[in-house]
């Protein structure tokens, strides 16, 4: 898993297992953001760490893990790379983790997941004032319908979208429990 706060010089490692379609033997390396990073000469892994990357700008970013041989490389996608806004009230997956046991475990799938959900929260609930706090029922809303979008994609169904990276759901409306969440219904005074 790759993500990090922005303004953060990472010091953890990586290590990710070689896909089956790149060669066992030559050169290992990661490429990310137009930055190679090396790696540890292992037949089955790209072993390093993240502390010579320079963080690119909020965003998701592809990183393939590299086999150069007799003067050729070839690249296989192996990651995404997350970096996220500390300032950003919505949920990220870094604070999404933090209260979804259960999350998919990879980044990218679960940073696209939380981006459909806001959209569908943005597009449904009530419109905020400009500059107006993020209400809490709304992060909910959008953890809660990602959550019920990854549920989704497990099972059979008729409307299917892909999402890229290998994750392809099955459409569902906003969850009637998120609509609740984010417009409560009211009780109405009747005239009799």
């Amino acid at each position: 898993m790759a993500a990090f706060i922005a303004g953060d010089q990472p010091v953890a490692d990586f290590d990710y297992d070689k896909p089956d379609q790149l060669p066992q033997q030559g050169t290992t390396s990661l490429e990310v953001v137009g930055q190679t990073l090396p790696t540890e000469q292992t037949v089955d892994a790209f072993v390093g760490s993240w502390s010579d990357l320079t963080l690119p700008e909020v965003g998701t970013y592809k990183v393939f893990g590299v086999v150069t041989k007799d003067g050729r490389s070839q690249r296989s996608l192996v990651d995404t790379l997350v970096v996220v806004d500390p300032d950003d009230e919505w949920h990220n997956v870094i604070t999404a983790r933090l209260e979804w046991d259960g999350a998919p475990d990879q980044d990218g799938t679960l940073q696209r997941l939380l981006s459909v959900a806001r959209d569908q929260v943005e597009a449904y609930a009530p419109e905020l004032p400009d500059g107006a706090a993020i209400p809490e029922r709304y992060r909910a809303g959008q953890l809660m319908q990602a959550r019920n979008t990854f549920n989704a994609s497990i099972t059979n169904g008729d409307n299917s979208v892909d999402l890229g990276g290998g994750l392809v759901i099955s459409s569902r409306p906003l969850d009637w429990a998120v609509k609740q969440l984010l417009r409560p219904a009211r009780a109405k005074k009747a005239v009799g």
